[in-house]
C-alpha cells in the first residue's frame, strides 16, 4: 500500500514518518511538509492508495479537493482544519490575534515559538531542526491558518478523524458542524491516537 501523507505546522517529518509507519509497518509512505505546492510535491510521486492531511495538512487538501481526488480515491483527514481561527465558529479554538502573535513570536525568536506551540498541542516530543521547515514556510503556514476557511463538508470518498481532547480545535463544535467527522475518544492534537483510529476502522473495510 502506497500512503501520501502532508504533514501539519512544524512537525519534523522524520518524527512524523515514525508515526505513521508504526500504524503500517509495511506500507510505502510519502511524506510532505505543508507549503503552499504541498499537493503539487505529493502529485510528482503518482497516484496512492490513500492520502491523508494532518492538522494544516488537511487544509491544504480541503482546499484543492479536485486536485487530490485525481490522485486516489481515498482520503483521511486527522485533526481537519476547515478554518482554524476561532472568530469563523468551525471548530478552531485558537484567535487570529494568537496566530499573528505566534508569527511575530517566530520571526524574533523560532526555538522559543516553537517550544511553546509544541506545548499548547501535545507534541512536546517534537523538536524542529532548521532543515525542517525554514522560516519562511513556518510564517506562510500561520498566515494560512489565520486567514484559510473551506466549506463544512467532506466529499464522499473523504473521512475525518478528531480528538476529544485536543486543545487546538474544539472537536464538539467540528463534529457538530460536519457529522461524519469521527471524534476520537481522549485522544489530543497528537497524530498518533488519530492515526490509530483510521487504522483499526482501515482494517475491518
Amino acid at each position: 500500500m502506497k500512503i501520501g501523507w502532508i504533514n501539519g505546522w512544524a512537525v519534523p517529518s522524520a518524527w512524523f514518518a515514525r508515526q505513521a509507519s508504526a500504524a503500517f509497518p509495511d506500507a510505502v509512505h510519502v511524506i510532505v511538509a505543508p507549503g503552499p505546492c504541498a499537493v503539487e510535491t505529493l502529485a510528482e510521486s503518482g497516484r496512492f492508495d490513500v492520502i491523508v492531511g494532518y492538522s494544516l495538512g488537511s487544509h491544504l487538501l480541503l482546499t484543492d479537493a479536485d486536485h487530490v481526488n485525481a490522485l486516489t480515491d481515498h482520503v483521511v483527514l486527522l485533526a481537519p482544519v476547515f478554518a482554524f481561527a476561532k472568530e469563523e465558529a468551525l471548530g478552531g479554538r485558537v484567535s487570529r490575534t494568537q496566530v499573528r502573535f505566534l508569527e511575530r513570536w517566530l520571526r524574533t525568536d523560532r526555538a522559543a515559538a516553537l517550544d511553546d506551540f509544541y506545548g499548547r498541542a501535545g507534541l512536546t516530543e517534537c523538536k524542529a531542526s532548521p532543515t525542517d521547515a525554514d522560516s519562511t514556510n513556518l510564517v506562510w503556514g500561520l498566515e494560512r491558518l489565520a486567514n484559510g476557511r473551506c466549506e463544512p463538508f467532506l466529499p464522499a470518498n473523504w473521512c475525518a478523524y478528531a480528538g476529544e481532547q485536543d486543545a487546538l480545535l474544539d472537536a464538539g463544535l467540528l463534529c457538530a458542524r460536519v457529522p461524519r467527522v469521527v471524534l476520537v475518544k481522549n485522544a489530543t492534537h497528537h497524530p498518533a491516537a488519530l492515526i490509530n483510529a483510521w487504522a483499526a476502522d482501515f482494517i475491518h473495510l
